[in-house]
């Protein structure tokens, strides 16, 4: 039986391993040439040379150089020429992907959690500014760096607000109802999806019951949410409601925008810094979520303003990957 030799080069780019792999592509742990600067160097297979997925994959590569936000992983070079498979260079994050932290035994702290809740929150504020909905928000797909920030990853599924795309294309267990049914999406898709990663990083199950992809479906279009109390009675309430209402099956349900959303989250991390919970939530939040947490500081007595001065940055059977990706 003969085995395909290791990959060595792509381009002007040393493999040094692979990192990981999707539903179309690769990605590796790469040096540049020239600078020998560590990237992630992310290649389509082969097997995945379709014109839909080249046409895919180009809509990446210019979304994401035209993306620069500190919550969102930059796109720094593309070749989409290459011989052996066109491929995308994105800056290297020395830092863990947060599916690493999606299971009952190793949940993140409930700061650390809400933490990350702003920062994508505020990337995908910034990416619906730009008129776009990522389509594939999931733990996965958000690395938590050592410092406390965190980067939001992969823009290969998305798409322009209020388009349905040429195939549906996601992670199952994070998609939205409309998302499912292939309909036109818009911010509020992504908002169900921040949702379902908060349900997931907060419990470690998804909010669904399901033995097979086909159930799963059913449930998400379908069935209300499991309650988190149902496994984690001990969460506050004010923060238990905002993920029901980010993943209301109903579109005009959820919150309208981003900035409701923060908003609520931000009075949420309020009440509970106020709560039994030992833990400073303040540090390392975004700049809109301290203001949001700064307007309900300077009602109340017991807090004062100069916290902000600590601020650190200005698996269920069934598969998440469902489409592309």
């Amino acid at each position: 039986m003969s085995v395909n030799p290791p990959i060595l080069r792509i381009g002007p780019y040393s493999i040094v391993r692979e990192l990981g792999e999707g539903a179309t592509s690769n990605v590796y742990l790469a040096l540049r040439d020239d600078s020998y600067a560590s990237v992630a160097l992310k290649q389509l297979r082969k097997a995945s040379q379709s014109d839909l997925h080249k046409s895919m994959f180009t809509d990446e590569v210019e979304l994401g150089q035209k993306m620069q936000h500190r919550n969102i992983v930059r796109v720094i070079d593309a070749d989409l020429n290459e011989k052996t498979g066109a491929y995308l260079v994105m800056e290297y994050i020395n830092g863990k992907p947060l599916d690493r932290n999606d299971n009952v035994e190793n949940l993140l702290p409930l700061d650390k959690v809400l933490s990350v809740t702003a920062q994508v929150a505020e990337a995908l504020k910034y990416a619906a500014g730009m008129g776009v909905v990522h389509r594939d928000v999931k733990p996965g797909n958000i690395i938590l760096m050592p410092n406390g920030v965190a980067k939001l990853a992969d823009f290969g599924c998305a798409i322009p607000v209020s388009e349905m795309g040429a195939v549906v294309a996601g992670s199952l267990a994070y998609m939205s109802p409309e998302q499912i049914e292939g309909e036109a999406l818009d911010q509020r898709s992504d908002i169900y999806s921040l949702g379902a990663v908060m349900y997931r990083l907060l419990t470690g199950h998804y909010s669904f019951e399901a033995d097979n992809q086909f159930d799963a479906r059913i449930a998400i279009i379908n069935f209300p949410i499991i309650p988190i109390e149902n496994y984690r009675q001990e969460l506050p309430k004010v923060l238990t409601d905002v993920v029901e209402r980010a993943m209301q099956k109903g579109r005009e349900e959820r919150y309208a925008n981003w900035d409701e959303f923060i908003a609520d989250l931000a009075k949420a991390i309020h009440l509970i810094e106020q709560s039994d919970y030992d833990m400073d939530l303040y540090r390392g939040f975004s700049m809109q979520t301290q203001a949001e947490l700064s307007n309900y500081m300077s009602r109340s007595r017991a807090f004062s303003r100069s916290v902000f001065s600590r601020s650190g940055f200005s698996r269920s059977t069934v598969p998440d990957t469902y489409g592309g990706g």
